[in-house]
């Protein structure tokens, strides 16, 4: 029995070419069903991620616009007087950069000179190491308690 005998040869009323057709059509219409069940559900996915950036953006704006308010001058400057007691510098404490150099040399010239060390072994064995003055320093005095009257 040769291929194409077969194939004409009917099976309950239909030609076996006919539902072998039938079955491949069948397999087709399910992957194209399942690929475009598949890309709509890719497509919720972007959407719902698409919102999620746009409230992200949203909130960005928000908080460099509460930065702005937060950081604008007079507002610090208010702050700053009135829970610290700061000011903002008189005009009469502020100078150029060439008087810099006037107002560092008296502060210079007023700086005791070091002490002369002798020999960096001498310093060395008048040192005693942490742990050593700690454990054997003499414990501190109580706090004074108020008398309860």
């Amino acid at each position: 029995m040769s291929v194409f005998a077969m194939l004409n040869r009917r099976l309950v009323g239909f030609r076996v070419i006919e539902l072998m057709a039938a079955l491949v059509l069948t397999a087709m219409i399910l992957t194209v069903y399942m690929a475009k069940t598949g890309a709509g559900d890719k497509t919720d996915d972007i959407d719902r991620i698409e919102s999620q950036i746009q409230a992200e953006q949203t909130r960005i704006r928000l908080l460099k616009a509460e930065v702005a308010t937060e950081e604008q001058p007079h507002r610090l400057t208010a702050l700053a007087t009135q829970y610290l007691g700061l000011a903002p510098i008189a005009a009469k404490h502020e100078i150029d950069i060439d008087a810099l150099a006037d107002i560092a040399e008296p502060a210079v010239a007023k700086a005791p000179a070091p002490a002369p060390t002798s020999a960096p072994a001498a310093t060395a064995q008048t040192v005693q190491p942490a742990a050593y003055v700690s454990a054997n320093a003499a414990p501190a005095p109580p706090p004074p308690q108020a008398e309860d009257r």
